[in-house]
């Protein structure tokens, strides 16, 4: 946290760096300059506040007997200023009366120093409230948003943008919340409002926290617009405990006002109304005019009072499932409740006019206790269904009850007390009563759920759950046994089509996850999304995986782009279709069509780390370096475990000159556990480039050695001669890519790490043989 601390008993410190009173050393005294300047009418007591612009001193007025606050410039500051203008917009500014803006008093000029003066206010800071309480209640943190945002409307149809507002400037007077250092704000920022351009100060006024992207870019025009935004974090601190972003420096905390969102605030705060929280979406919006047209009608939706029915069709019409859980005594039944979850997911996700959160979304919040309203407002659902699910012997015991995301009441609870066989009539009879009860509250027009058995053995199907359950371990180990239960519900019922689809995915999977040549996968893989389709060709899954092997690994570029628009057509919500037939697109070179198709997976799928990491690589084939980089930063803190995303990352910060940067987050991705080759080759690419030539063949003499023990692939041999300028070794090893069909050469024509080869016969020739 880059913040600095409050400064407990002043209007403001304008740089917010004021140590807080428990560690704060004894007050200073006055300087001689100062206390002899001022003596005729003050009397200086000591300071009380310190930033970056100015320091603060307690005085007493002498004429009136009342306490002020004297802030003088610093000399730097004052001597870019002048006196001339210093004086001419501190009298601009206090014009500036409102019941909630600390007013001035009085300027002038002391020798070289320039100060001015504000009564002192000693209800404290907000930044001192919030360090003894970082979540203020509701009604309060809402109440002081909406003075701040009074103060700021005066302010700006008064011509006037303050540029700083942030908890230290917030003050307490008689309970209620004024802003502070209108002057400061003036000043250093240059804006007249008299018709006279005055040259720049050269003074970064604002604080990284609380900056808008615009004035985080550098941008000299800000308007209101600016401040409704840093107002906006000052109001998501409160409600949070934290500000939208913080970051290790200040640079990368202005970084990501500028390239990311923030979470949605009911995600840390669930009683958060949905007025507030739609308020503060808009207020925080990167683009200034689609921001509130001002201060004041921030303030109006911030406390708006949004009746229970009326909330927007995007959430009404939204459920999330949540994992269910497994209430039995034995840990193996997981596979059970996670089975009767998917299974719900899928039959709501089939009813007519309900948007239902995917299941790596939901899934990712497994095991996590969570309030009911943080998960809407994280998955942006307006009703949650939750369970548990136990099973003894035959007899099975599901729990459900479905919950408003809006403000937590329970919507409809039932207990099921049946066998393992009615398991098929009991998710049916749950998928009917919650559209029964959505359709009684305000969605009388959803459809009807209509499932869709794939099997009528009960067998079969708890074989297949259990392979799924396996599966989506995306462990060796776990891929292994998926395909062994696969193969048993396969055994049970053959015409089990979703069954050959869990063998395709497996076997997809495996050529990442065991270290194989692709072509044994992949041939498996398609192979049993064929014998899938052939049972039902009505499975979107199918179409998908069927899709993605004549993509990656056949190359097949027209089947595979059919494939996958049949299976969206199928089903428009699969978000893997969406998100493997960006990447089609990607190396076909239709950049924008790839970010459309990436960005409505995301939008599926919010919760996938593996979409969220697939928008990153769409942007970095894009060669959009920063974009790339927000989205895989997003997908570390999601998953920080994740090993490709470090490598995707890498290869980023490499192709941009972050050399250094890029070396640190390799070496964290090689030390990972299940660690691959591919992070290291990306290692040495990145040693290569930064002239470790020793360093970078010795990660490539590592890899022969590996190599004669196992399968290595050619891939890592070949970036690194890349990266070392080797244009025929790297030739060599990509030549052996395309005997053995790795799908990283689908990506020749848009891939960067390809530049040196551009142009090169044999580069060419290897585009014509794959039909590029």
């Amino acid at each position: 946290m880059t913040r600095g601390p409050s400064d407990t008993a002043s209007p403001a410190s304008p740089g917010g760096d004021t140590p807080p009173a428990r560690t704060r050393p004894a007050p200073a005294p006055p300087s001689a300059t100062l206390a002899g300047a001022l003596a005729d009418r003050y009397a200086v007591e000591h300071e009380i506040g310190r930033g970056g612009m100015a320091t603060v001193w307690l005085a007493e007025e002498l004429k009136h007997g009342r306490k002020v606050a004297i802030k003088v410039l610093h000399p730097d500051l004052a001597a870019s200023l002048g006196a001339e203008r210093f004086l001419r917009e501190i009298g601009i500014a206090a014009r500036l009366a409102h019941p909630h803006i600390v007013p001035l008093i009085d300027s002038g000029e002391a020798g070289e120093l320039l100060y001015y003066v504000s009564p002192y206010i000693p209800g404290g800071s907000l930044r001192a409230r919030l360090d003894r309480e970082p979540r203020l209640p509701v009604r309060e943190a809402l109440r002081i948003g909406q003075e701040i945002a009074a103060a700021l409307d005066f302010a700006h149809r008064s011509g006037f943008v303050h540029r700083d507002v942030k908890p230290e400037n917030i003050l307490f007077a008689d309970g209620h919340a004024v802003l502070a250092d209108f002057g400061v704000a003036l000043v250093a920022g240059g804006d007249h409002r008299d018709g006279e351009r005055v040259t720049e100060a050269g003074i970064a006024l604002g604080t990284p926290e609380y900056m808008s992207p615009e004035q985080a870019a550098g941008e000299r025009a800000l308007d209101g617009a600016s401040d409704i935004y840093s107002l906006a974090c000052v109001v998501y601190e409160m409600l949070a405990g934290a500000p939208p972003f913080e970051g290790t420096t200040p640079r990368a905390t202005m970084a990501r006002h500028v390239t990311e969102s923030p979470r949605a605030v009911r995600t840390h705060r669930p009683d958060t109304p949905p007025g507030a929280e739609r308020a503060l979406d808009r207020a925080l919006a990167k683009n200034p005019p689609a921001r509130q047209p001002s201060a004041a009608a921030f303030a109006a939706e911030l406390v708006a009072d949004v009746p229970e029915h009326a909330y927007g069709a995007s959430l009404t019409r939204s459920i999330a499932v949540l994992p269910f859980v497994n209430a039995s005594s034995d840990p193996e039944n997981e596979y059970l409740s996670d089975g009767i979850t998917d299974e719900l997911i899928d039959a709501l996700a089939k009813v007519e006019g309900l948007r239902v959160a995917s299941r790596t979304s939901v899934f990712a919040l497994k095991g996590k206790p969570n309030d009911v309203r943080a998960i809407g407002a994280l998955l942006g659902a307006s009703v949650v269904l939750e369970g548990t699910v136990r099973k003894s012997g035959s007899r099975l015991r599901i729990t459900a009850q479905l919950g408003s995301a809006d403000d937590g009441r329970l919507l409809w609870s039932q207990r099921y007390d049946r066998t393992l066989h009615d398991v098929f009539e009991i998710q049916d009879e749950i998928a009917r009563t919650i559209v029964g009860t959505l359709r009684a509250t305000s969605l009388a027009d959803l459809g009807e759920p209509e499932p869709v058995r794939r099997t009528e053995s009960v067998a079969a199907y708890g074989l297949y759950l259990r392979g799924r359950y396996e599966w989506n371990k995306r462990t060796q180990e776990g891929i292994a046994e998926g395909i062994r239960y696969f193969e048993q519900a396969i055994a049970a019922d053959p015409q089990y089509a979703l069954a050959y689809t869990g063998l395709s995915d497996s076997y997809a999977l495996q050529v990442d996850y065991r270290s194989i040549p692709a072509s044994e996968g992949l041939e498996r893989a398609k192979m049993y999304a064929r014998m899938a389709l052939a049972l039902d060709d009505t499975l979107a899954e199918a179409h998908a995986s069927l899709a993605w092997v004549l993509f990656i690994h056949e190359w097949k570029w027209e089947e595979a782009r059919r494939a996958f628009q049949r299976a969206i057509e199928l089903d428009p919500r699969y978000a893997s279709a969406h998100q493997w037939y960006a990447f089609l697109l990607a190396a076909l070179g239709r950049q924008e069509e790839a970010l459309v198709e990436a960005h409505a997976a995301l939008e599926l799928d919010p919760a996938s780390v593996s979409v969220r990491r697939g928008v990153g690589w769409i942007y970095f084939y894009g060669r959009r370096w920063e974009r790339a980089r927000h989205h895989v930063t997003r997908a570390i803190a999601m998953n920080p475990l994740a090993e490709e995303s470090y490598r995707v990352l890498g290869m980023t910060l490499a192709l941009e000159g972050k050399l250094g940067e890029a070396e640190r987050v390799l070496r964290e991705a090689v030390t990972m556990h299940g660690s691959g080759t591919y992070s290291r080759s990306t290692l040495g690419y990145v040693l290569a480039l930064a002239g470790r030539t020793a360093e970078a063949r010795g990660i490539l003499a590592e890899l022969a050695q590996q190599r004669r023990a196992e399968y290595v692939s050619p891939v890592s041999f070949a970036t690194i001669h890349l990266a070392l300028g080797e244009l025929e070794p790297a030739l060599d090893w990509a030549e052996r890519a395309l005997e053995e069909r790795r799908g990283w050469l689908a990506y020749l024509r848009v891939n960067p790490i390809f530049d040196p080869l551009r142009g090169h016969p044999r580069f060419e020739a290897l585009c014509r043989a794959m039909g590029l």
